[in-house]
């Protein structure tokens, strides 16, 4: 059985037998930093083991630009515990948002912007098979 959680924002899944989780931001919302960082820190309460995240944004959500100042990962233990990160977003602000968004934070993991979940969802299980 997957392990699950809810935040302000998002609705998170511990899957893959525990070696990813599956962010999925609530549609209708602006993803705000207070909003951000929680899903962050409550990361660690669905697995403290290495994984991936796969994370899905509804179009519109990505569009302040205050959301671009923190790094959400760095200021949690992301660059130990993430093995990689599927971003998929159905919008161009939201793809170019994602995209400046970690070239101003990058991290020491992988990271790829999709617009197609099967296509996500395919690289992160590529991520995981050379992470073993």
């Amino acid at each position: 059985m997957d392990a699950r959680l809810d935040t302000r924002l998002a609705e998170m899944v511990l899957s893959e037998e525990g070696r990813l989780i599956e962010v999925h931001y609530r549609e209708g919302f602006d993803l705000d930093t207070e909003g951000l960082m929680e899903v962050q820190v409550r990361r660690g309460e669905l697995t403290k083991e290495r994984c991936a995240m796969l994370a899905f944004f509804h179009p519109g959500t990505l569009s302040d630009l205050e959301v671009m100042r923190e790094d959400y990962f760095g200021k949690t233990n992301a660059n130990d515990q993430l093995i990689a990160l599927a971003i998929v977003t159905q919008d161009n602000l939201g793809e170019a948002m994602s995209a400046v968004y970690y070239s101003y934070h990058p991290q020491t993991f992988p990271t790829q912007i999709f617009r197609a979940e099967a296509d996500a969802r395919a690289w992160i299980q590529q991520q995981l098979k050379s992470s073993t």
